[in-house]
């Protein structure tokens, strides 16, 4: 009867809490952040443990309040609310990641040192690593023990710089994994179903998370690079190498490392992104060792690494920007080659227009290897034409590099004259073989 009872009152409360929060969150999303307030402090009293969202939302309500605030003492009172929600939430969600806003909030603040704040950061990076992906941090993390390294009295030593580096730079790749995995999940799913706002929201930050994360890896890349080169890495990394041929987790860091410092021809790197494509092919170690296979100047094992990870991509932009990078590739080697993969491009994403551009600059400036005459060479500019308009259609952004490129173009169309003299006239199809393969019905000269 006890128990009952206990099982009554527990399903009441959560209902009531069920019913609280809705309102403070439909508060919260008109940013109607005074009433919302007003609803906080008995939810976080009575449901603190009801939902996550309760504490997130309190951080936009309070981060509003220091933006707006009208005086150095307001704006100190939102703060100190802000940290003490930080506080809560971690209470109420331990391992959420709050220790580390506070830790940025504490510095940005001033209202703490640089070694307070790195032990924070520190703390939390040792205790909770998967969840320490917020590019803020690791950019203020590693910029921290840098500022330690470099101080005249530093009792850091450059070994010991290498592997902080080492790991820091293969947590900023591990964020970048796996905002883009929780990205392609939904771009896939957006295949078959609706998305919710939420989720349509969640790729806008993966996004926005990604190109940050990838700033902060050539930042922490060009300031570590001062202290270190590519040999000291190999030597570094290939001295551990038989102790973790067999852990992928090691693998992917010396990868991620080596390769976000440019050290494409090195054996290391081949070696370790070989090994660890080996245990796990994924569309991201796939194009990395195309790039590699590419800098050491193989270039048909490149194309076939790109033409797999191609394959592999699940976002059409994704694919068709490696379909134009194979074009570009085969651009001076095999023009044939060059079309195929960038109509492939185009074909694959609608809404680029690079691949088009690409072709009339191929057409436009075409020699010797297809023996055209000159009329035929003229002719083939109506063809460029009609190709740059599909870059505008593509991309709109381009009207202005179409505009001048059909300037360009029309200068040396044929004459009436010159179609005569060749023996052609209006409505008459010029043929093209070689590599062009395509055929040119000429316009009223």
């Amino acid at each position: 009867m006890l128990s009952n009872i206990f099982v009554f009152t527990a399903v009441a409360q959560t209902d009531k809490c069920e019913k609280q929060f809705k309102v403070y969150e439909e508060k919260v999303k008109a940013r109607d952040y005074v009433d919302a307030e007003s609803l906080l402090g008995v939810l976080k009293k009575d449901c603190s443990k009801y939902d996550a969202k309760i504490y997130a939302y309190a951080e936009e309500i309070y981060k509003n309040k220091i933006e707006f605030s009208r005086t150095p003492e307001d704006k100190q009172i939102a703060i100190d609310l802000l940290l003490e929600l930080y506080a809560d939430y971690e209470k109420s969600f331990p391992g959420n990641g709050s220790v580390v806003r506070k830790a940025l909030l504490l510095k940005e603040q001033n209202m703490a040192d640089d070694a307070e704040v790195y032990k924070i950061l520190n703390s939390f990076f040792i205790t909770h690593k998967k969840k320490f992906t917020d590019y803020d941090a690791l950019q203020t993390y590693f910029m921290l023990y840098l500022k330690q390294f470099e101080a005249e009295n530093k009792t850091i030593s450059q070994k010991e710089f290498v592997e902080k580096y080492a790991i820091i730079a293969a947590q900023v790749a591990y964020a970048q994994n796996k905002f883009a995995t929780e990205k392609a999940t939904l771009l896939e799913k957006q295949e078959t179903q609706i998305l919710t706002d939420e989720e349509k929201a969640l790729i806008t930050d993966a996004n926005r998370a990604i190109d940050a994360l990838d700033a902060v890896g050539d930042n922490i890349s060009l300031m570590a690079s001062k202290y270190f080169s590519c040999e000291v890495l190999a030597e570094y990394y290939g001295k551990s190498y038989n102790d973790h041929k067999e852990d992928l987790e090691w693998l992917g860091a010396v990868v991620d490392v080596m390769y976000n410092n440019k050290c494409y021809n090195n054996d290391v790197l081949y070696k370790v992104a070989l090994a660890a494509h080996e245990m796990r092919p994924t569309a991201l170690s796939t194009y990395r060792l195309g790039k590699i296979e590419l800098r050491r100047n193989n270039i048909k094992d490149a194309v076939y690494y790109f033409d797999k990870a191609a394959a592999m991509y699940t976002d059409k932009k994704e694919k068709a920007d490696l379909f134009y990078e194979i074009a570009s590739i085969y651009r001076n080697i095999d023009k044939a080659t060059a079309k195929s993969y960038a109509i492939k491009a185009a074909e694959t994403n609608p809404e680029f227009g690079k691949p088009y551009l690409m072709l009339a600059e191929m057409y436009s400036s075409v020699t010797g290897e297809c023996e055209l005459n000159d009329f035929q060479r003229k002719a083939l500019l109506f063809l460029c034409i009609e190709t740059v308009k599909k870059a505008e259609i593509a991309e709109p952004k381009y009207k202005p590099t179409v505009t001048a490129l059909m300037e360009r173009y029309n200068k040396s169309l044929p004459s009436k004259s010159e179609a005569k003299a060749a023996g052609y006239r209006k409505g008459d199809e010029v043929v093209y073989g070689c590599w062009i393969n395509e055929t040119v019905k000429l316009p009223k000269l």
